[in-house]
């Protein structure tokens, strides 16, 4: 990736997190998914940009549940479950306990739709 594409890709990035930013902000929850989505694509474009997906696929479960779309929400959930159980398992972390707290969020997530929305 040359230099240009890579200030592009970095642009590209911060447009769309403005703009999952403000429709979260609005509790749109629809445009939160697209946004989410166009994250989790530029990353499969751009992997030198090192996004860690696992959040948007957090957000993007979130949103899910706000849509009453509880097996998009099961899946996006356990797919960042899944990435940041590796996440923490091959980086190296400043403190043991990060990334801890997200984690327990997540899966108290699955557990709920699971158990409330799903049976």
């Amino acid at each position: 990736m040359a230099a240009g594409d890579n200030k592009k890709r970095v642009a590209e990035l911060k447009a769309l997190r403005d703009r999952l930013n403000g429709a979260e902000h609005r509790k749109e929850y629809a445009l939160v998914v697209e946004a989410c989505l166009e994250i989790i694509a530029l990353d499969a474009r751009a992997k030198p940009l090192n996004i860690m997906v696992f959040l948007y696929h957090k957000d993007l479960g979130e949103a899910y549940v706000k849509l009453h779309e509880y097996e998009k929400a099961l899946s996006s959930l356990n797919t960042a479950r899944g990435g940041l159980l590796e996440y923490r398992a091959t980086q190296k972390l400043k403190f043991p306990e990060d990334w801890l707290h997200e984690l327990k969020v997540i899966e108290k997530l699955i557990l709920k739709i699971e158990t409330v929305y799903l049976r």
